[in-house]
């Protein structure tokens, strides 16, 4: 348990700085997410580590937030990959592969870290 809360509190550093400083978005709505993302992943992480009751509650939160964050993002690229392919041509066939290769590093970086906690979290209580 102490290695995912590290893990968290390392994640939502790193999407922290990541969204908020290294490439700050202008949709507040993504930016309100994501500020709500790093925050629970945070407290989360910080839970675990002290070994509280309710780290493990929030860790599950935690993950099923960033897996929906993750999901939204992965449609909205996709979306706009085919928008890019049928209006611009040539051109915008180019810019899909390019949105689709992003899609493809969000479920890298966003998705596998909660499916991995998920899956030891929930397999955990049922032995």
């Amino acid at each position: 348990m102490k290695l995912y809360g590290a893990l968290d509190l390392a994640f939502a550093a790193l999407y922290a700085w990541f969204g908020f400083v290294f490439t700050p978005g202008r949709s507040s709505a993504f930016n309100l997410a994501l500020g709500l993302v790093c925050a629970l992943l945070a407290a989360a992480g910080a839970g675990l580590l002290v070994g509280a009751r309710w780290g493990r509650t929030l860790a599950i939160a935690a993950c099923g937030l960033l897996l929906a964050f993750s999901a939204v993002v992965i449609v909205l690229l996709v979306a706009s990959s085919a928008y890019l392919r049928g209006i611009y041509g040539a051109l915008g066939q180019g810019m899909a592969i390019m949105s689709l290769l992003v899609a493809a590093l969000i479920v890298e970086a966003f998705a596998l870290l909660p499916l991995f906690q998920l899956r030891f979290m929930l397999g955990r209580a049922r032995a």
